[in-house]
């Protein structure tokens, strides 16, 4: 009785295991929640008209767990992704050593993704035992709003607004493409139609981790509410009275 019921059990986890993995084709995954992939299989996003295979494992060179190496590695897979009817291919690479799910984005989507199992010292990992762990989740739609502050300052000098988009730091792609109207340390945002500076004596700060002489960062969306000010030349900024990091 005891061994039927360990080998029930033993059917059950077999089951559960392929199923969390995306055990069959075509599995219905959703947004912000994680799911799983095989080596040849593909998931469709119910919110979106998305879909992602995972085609094959390009390279794994992670160090081994309990090996000394001088280089942590990485593995990279190919996927391929299928949005409004049209494909193409990405990689995803992930480094070694680390447990934290890495992150690449794709269009108006952020991939978080895992790859698992993780290297053993003297143990070879076949391409049908990799899984990738995804999590697809959608990125804040950046605003419209800074070309028309630029074009026309003094319309909006005074009133408050909203702008979401791409932290840039000290003007690091030279987008804003002009001195900073404060201090040395005032930093820019971009919309979609543009990018303006925000006074780093604002009330509001940058938000801790958020470096202004990091290229790295300059992929971080903000929300930033504040306050137009225009200078003695006509050049606007915005006074922030709140900014929220939004990815």
């Amino acid at each position: 009785m005891l061994r039927r019921s360990l080998y029930f059990l033993g059917l059950l986890l077999i089951v559960l295991t392929t199923s969390s993995c995306g055990g069959f084709d075509n599995y219905q995954a959703h947004l912000n929640e994680e799911f799983c992939l095989s080596v040849g299989q593909s998931a469709f996003v119910t919110e979106e008209d998305l879909g992602v295979k995972f085609i094959e494992i390009i390279e794994d060179s992670r160090c081994p767990q309990g090996v000394t190496c001088v280089w942590a590695g990485r593995v990279t897979c190919l996927i391929d992704i299928i949005e409004a009817g049209s494909s193409y291919k990405m990689t995803l690479t992930e480094p070694g050593l680390t447990d934290e799910y890495s992150r690449e984005r794709c269009e108006s989507y952020e991939l978080a993704f895992h790859v698992t199992p993780y290297p053993q010292a003297g143990e070879k990992i076949y391409q049908e035992t990799y899984r990738l762990h995804l999590i697809i989740s959608k990125l804040p739609e950046s605003t419209e709003i800074i070309a028309s502050v630029i074009a026309e300052p003094f319309a909006f000098e005074g009133q408050h607004i909203t702008v979401v988009g791409y932290y840039r730091g000290w003007d690091l792609l030279q987008e804003a493409n002009t001195a900073p109207p404060v201090t040395r340390s005032d930093w820019v945002i971009k919309d979609l139609t543009g990018a303006i500076y925000v006074s780093a004596n604002s009330e509001a700060k940058v938000p801790d981790g958020l470096r202004p002489d990091s290229l790295q960062n300059t992929g971080i969306i903000l929300e930033v509410k504040g306050v137009v000010r225009v200078t003695k030349e006509g050049r606007p900024y915005i006074e922030a009275t709140s900014i929220e990091r939004l990815s």
